[in-house]
């Protein structure tokens, strides 16, 4: 780029010509390299994504780890569900299409392109939740073979282990995909509670402690796509899941009742084990041009048994074996669905459909007292049964406002009984109405007005209607509710959004809202954990989203003011006061190869209405790096200020409890990935089709 250079001596006592030829000078460049930062996570009218892509996240081996990286979301202390700030529960989608907790769980997070959170979900999505997590695979599966393989040691309380594997092969026509993990973990869990029942005189504090939870995971999936015509596909897609469990409790127990106090030191030997299988078949069929067809149906199945030994040493007198327990667990369910989406004018969409979903579940427990010859045996078998419609419209009108508007309609049969017993203990039929409405407002070409109505419903989780039992302490025990009646919510909601920055409010109330907590069984003279509907639950939030890009630095904050009001009756409602949540995600490109990522989030103080619960600031970060272009390799700090413990208090139906649930959050943890193949553009498409998914595990 430019001219070579050029010299030549002139004697200065001779008279001559010079004549210069100008040369290019060329230089072959083997690359142009530009290194760029972009920011992983987008807002769109309130909607969240995460670029699950970004070497930060993609070094991530679980996706549920993967998932909380995203604003807003939150899981349990017990990593057995998700919820998100101001919005509760939320639906999971794979692909357009109802996934359940467990399937999710199986993915690999190699296999995975995006999550997005999106707020304000239309009627064509269950009435089930008032949020809706979109997962997207990665489309660019290609002609040819593709594999990745990665390692991750994770160190917590107890080591851990992490191996995946994701591969995929086209041959330009039809396309196989799978993924497997072996996860080997040695998990750590702790709770402590404190409870008095006055009216009884009764005392108890307890410490639970599953010091080394020996666990191991097999996580697998396979699917086959095969394209027809035009759009139009036929699709198989399987997912399996085994868990098995070696959980030994020792539980620290002091009682207090009527001025006699004891101390109980519990032994439980647990084994446990999980198993999870779901697979679909979709069909597609575009029927004439402005008409879409969607058809699939879907069986899934969860498996649990658990085999418990429970020894008690009451006042160092010293360990006996008080019990033994056997209990089963197992749920088929079945599922078909048919969405039609018809295009009426170019700017008027008509989506309607129906589903069907079947699910029967058998509950068996057996009880064997050290002191009682005779056992106790529970047998509960649950059949439930849905059929929904649903009909929506969406359109523009003068091309700046966009509207959707829609109604679902969900007719539900519940029936739980344990054999031998004249009467079921839980025996409803209800229909509910759902409607959905949605309006958004182009003010100019970077300014937009969002305005949203929707009535959702929460139905308990197929498990929590069961009638397994676990054991704690001689004095408490926690178990199921097999009359748990759904939630009920009416939210509105607003978001203006000004290029990638916006701010949203929204408004719901609640009825029968689900919470746990201790209550008295004056009938077995002992304390019981539980889920219960409470009465009402309000609220509303005002958030504010600010991302951020400058060269190689990325930047997302978001921050919320929120207020929860939970009551009931027979409760102690305390001086609720609104409290702050806050997030930030920090990257740092450094060079082609290298990103730097630190952030966390924080919860400031809670009193909503009956529950009051702790501050917490969690803060996080990561350093990735490719080598040799397909090696990647991560260092990961999580929870770096040892604060992702739950603390909660209440008073309730004659029972005053505090305590606090501990999470093995902090971790340190090296992982390394290797992709090989050589492929060529093709694609894949699967739908999950079984609504209830979700309550399955």
């Amino acid at each position: 780029m430019g001219y070579q250079s050029f010299e030549k001596a002139i004697p200065l006592n001779e008279t001559g010509k010079l004549k210069i030829t100008l040369k290019e000078s060329v230089t072959k460049l083997e690359e142009v390299e530009i290194v760029a930062a972009k920011n992983p996570i987008t807002n769109n009218n309130g909607n969240l994504k995460i670029d699950i892509t970004n070497p930060v996240f993609s070094a991530i081996p679980d996706p549920l780890d993967a998932l909380s990286m995203l604003p807003n979301v939150q899981i349990a202390a017990n990593r057995e569900s998700i919820s998100i700030i101001g919005r509760g529960n939320p639906l999971i989608y794979l692909g357009g299409q109802r996934i359940d907790f467990e399937e999710f769980r199986a993915l690999s997070v190699d296999a995975i392109d995006s999550i997005e959170l999106i707020s304000n979900p239309s009627a064509k999505y269950e009435a089930e939740g008032r949020a809706v997590l979109l997962i997207t695979r990665k489309k660019n599966v290609k002609e040819g073979m593709r594999m990745s393989v990665g390692e991750t040691a994770s160190f917590r309380q107890n080591f851990n282990n992490y191996l995946v594997s994701n591969g995929s092969y086209s041959n330009g026509k039809w396309t196989v995909q799978g993924n497997f993990a072996y996860n080997d973990l040695g998990q750590w869990e702790s709770h402590t509670f404190a409870f008095r029942i006055p009216e009884e005189d009764i005392f108890s504090d307890y410490l639970v402690l599953v010091p080394h939870n020996k666990r191991e995971e097999l996580n697998g999936g396979l699917g086959l796509f095969y394209p027809l015509k035009n759009d139009d596909y036929i699709s198989i897609n399987s997912t399996y899941k085994l868990q098995t469990n070696n959980a030994p409790i020792e539980t620290e127990t002091f009682i207090q009742s009527e001025g006699v106090e004891d101390n109980v030191l519990t032994d439980t030997e647990n084994d446990n084990r999980k198993e999870y299988f779901s697979g679909n078949f979709n069909y597609n069929k575009s029927i004439a041009k402005d008409l879409n067809l969607f058809s699939g149906f879907q069986y899934s199945s969860f498996k649990q048994t658990l085999e418990s030994e429970i020894s008690n040493n009451l006042n160092e007198d010293g360990f006996g074996l008080d019990e033994t327990r056997d209990q089963f667990y197992k749920i088929n369910s079945l599922a078909f669905r048919l969405d039609l989406e018809y295009t009426i004018l170019n700017d008027l969409k008509w989506e309607f459909g129906t589903n069907w979903n079947q699910a029967s579940a058998d509950a068996f427990t057996e009880i064997q007292e050290t002191l009682i010859p005779e056992k106790s045996i529970i047998d509960f078998d649950y059949k439930e049964r849905l059929y929904s419609g649903y009909s929506t419209f969406s359109g523009n009108f003068k091309k700046h406002i966009n509207y959707n508007f829609g109604l679902r309609v969900e007719y539900n049969q519940v029936k739980g009984e344990v054999e031998n017993e004249a009467s079921p203990l839980a025996e409803r039929e209800n229909t509910n109405f759902f409607p959905k409405v949605g309006l958004n407002i182009e003010l100019d070409s970077t300014k937009t007005l969002s305005l949203n109505y929707a009535k959702s419903i929460s139905r308990p989780k197929f498990s929590r209607t069961s009638s397994v039992r676990t054991f704690i302490n001689p004095f408490l025990e926690a178990e199921n509710n097999v009359n748990l009646l759904p939630t009920l919510t009416n939210e509105l909601t607003a978001n203006y959004q000004w290029k990638n920055k916006s701010i949203n409010a929204s408004f719901y109330r609640k009825t029968n809202p689900v919470n746990y907590i201790i209550r008295f069984d004056e009938v077995a003279n002992r304390a019981i954990f539980s889920p219960v509907n409470l009465d009402k639950e309000s609220g509303f939030n005002i958030g504010l989203t600010l991302p951020f890009s400058y060269k190689k630095w990325t930047s997302t904050n978001t921050v919320s003011l929120n207020y929860n009001k939970i009551e009931d009756d027979t409760a102690d409602v305390g001086t609720t006061n609104p409290y702050l949540y806050a997030y930030s995600n920090q990257q740092f490109k450094i060079g082609k190869d290298t990103t730097v990522a630190f952030g966390g989030w924080l919860l400031t103080r809670r009193q909503e209405g009956i529950f009051k619960r702790n501050n917490m600031l969690v803060l996080n970060a990561t350093i990735t790096k490719t080598l040799f272009e397909k090696l990647q390799c991560a260092i990961r700090l999580n929870d770096i200020t040892q604060a992702m413990n739950f603390e909660e208090s209440y008073a309730i139906n004659g029972v005053e409890a505090e305590g606090v649930y501990f999470v093995d959050a902090q971790e340190v943890a090296f992982s390394v990935k290797y992709n090989f193949g050589n492929t060529k553009k093709s694609k894949f498409k699967n739908k999950d089709v079984d609504e209830n998914l979700n309550r399955i595990n």
